[in-house]
């Protein structure tokens, strides 16, 4: 486990010289724009994100468990209209320890069996369409529905299943490089096993001296309405650090890494987390 850790790392470590070299000779004019955008979920823009959590002490035998997501987002500008229609995807892969509890973990809702190997496979994904109208404001909001899918390919990995909801984001300027933007939505599974609230609240401290680099807090606050009042809240605490780099003709890279803790969790959930992400910006 050590040795796959390790190898990611490095993976990382030489990955990220590569970019940043590869973003020089190309100028990096624009990365601070880039990184904007990237910031702003209502921005009109075109990108495949991803979102790679490893979790630690999870589970009765304080194992390591793994989330890998990919988040597709491909705006549509509607000027005619007056506003932005941005239609987006969350498709997660995990690697869920034995006894970690997970929202819906087996038909009657227990954790993971004690002993079992951990289980790798595909989560259920969500498809979010916010509809965004078009503003001079430093501020803006979007809203629309969204639904899960049933795309769990082990009955530990099921989350609302087949199921809708609704969800609101809203994004803004606090000063010049201060950015914030936030994500609220609720999920209802349509045979009701499932109910399940998520709060993103996201800063961003943009640098001057380094165009592209930011500090940020960035983090999916969650809670499940179906379980004990002691294990409804998952509250991460946490900062990530990242770059955005201009790869030249309107494509874009940007890099994040940051430790979270989880202050407030339910039991068997993850209380140390490592994240780190790649995303990908196209013309």
């Amino acid at each position: 486990m050590r040795k796959k850790i390790l190898s990611l790392f490095l993976l990382i470590a030489l990955a990220a010289p590569i970019a940043i070299s590869l973003a020089e000779e190309k100028g990096g004019g624009g990365a601070a724009e880039m990184a904007r955008k990237l910031q702003d979920p209502l921005a009109n823009i075109k990108a495949v994100m991803t979102d790679n959590t490893i979790g630690f002490n999870t589970g009765d035998d304080d194992g390591t468990s793994y989330g890998f997501q990919i988040q597709p987002v491909s705006a549509i500008d509607l000027p005619d209209k007056g506003f932005t229609f941005l239609p987006r995807a969350v498709i997660p892969i995990t690697g869920l320890e034995p006894r970690t509890k997970t929202r819906i973990t087996g038909e009657d809702g227990d954790p993971t069996p004690s002993g079992s190997s951990r289980v790798w496979g595909l989560g259920d994904s969500v498809l979010q369409f916010f509809l965004a109208p078009h503003t001079k404001s430093n501020w803006k909001f979007g809203v629309g529905p969204q639904f899960s899918l049933a795309t769990h390919t082990d009955s530990d990995l099921r989350g609302p299943d087949w199921g809708a909801g609704a969800a609101g984001v809203v994004v803004g300027n606090i000063t010049e490089n201060i950015a914030f933007a936030g994500i609220v939505g609720n999920l209802w599974s349509f045979d009701g096993d499932f109910n399940s609230a998520m709060i993103q609240p996201m800063f961003f401290y943009n640098f001057e001296s380094i165009p592209g680099a930011y500090l940020a807090y960035n983090a999916v606050i969650s809670a499940d309405w179906k379980a004990d009042s002691d294990d409804t809240w998952t509250v991460p605490l946490g900062l990530t650090i990242g770059r955005t780099f201009d790869m030249g003709n309107s494509n874009g890279l940007d890099l994040m890494i940051g430790p979270y803790y989880n202050a407030v969790r339910p039991d068997g959930a993850a209380d140390w987390m490592l994240r780190f992400g790649a995303s990908w910006i196209f013309p």
